[in-house]
């Protein structure tokens, strides 16, 4: 059975500091959240992680894993391609050397694609209203736009 994937960040945690920080998160069906709720980390540096994770996924072949990482502490997600459409998340906390799955979930591809896409749209968005400027942000930029473009197979 499929679940609901989505990322959520909340602009109003948004600094721009050294680096940008901010609170970030996978939500699972709607009311489990990964790491968790709140997690603080460096959003516009693992939001362009995550898209060349994703746009790695819907190339790649069947059974091909890619990481969604976080930078702040050992959260991380293994995606595992299962077919053209469909990929396995595992959720998983690296303990004493260990790593140790939380949860496991199958999704859509298009689903976490966009996603990644509307999460990223709107930190620019909030860059462009605050007219922060930063290196990372011209990156990620460019990143939507090669991800918005970028030939879905199937």
């Amino acid at each position: 059975m499929k679940q609901h994937i989505s990322i959520e960040v909340d602009l109003e945690t948004l600094e721009n500091r050294q680096n940008v920080t901010g609170n970030i998160h996978f939500v699972i069906d709607y009311h489990r959240y990964f790491p968790e709720e709140g997690w603080s980390d460096f959003v516009v540096t693992i939001l362009t992680w995550w898209i060349n994770s994703i746009k790695g996924l819907i190339v790649s072949e069947l059974g091909k894993t890619y990481e969604f990482d976080f930078m702040d502490g050992t959260p991380i997600i293994l995606a595992k391609k299962l077919d053209n459409e469909n990929l396995e998340l595992r959720f998983c906390i690296d303990e004493e050397a260990k790593r140790r799955v939380i949860l496991t979930a199958n999704c859509s591809i298009i689903e976490v694609r966009d996603s990644i896409l509307s999460v990223s749209k709107k930190v620019i968005r909030s860059f462009e209203r605050k007219k922060w400027k930063r290196e990372g942000i011209d990156e990620l930029k460019d990143l939507v736009l090669s991800l918005e473009r970028f030939p879905f197979p199937y």
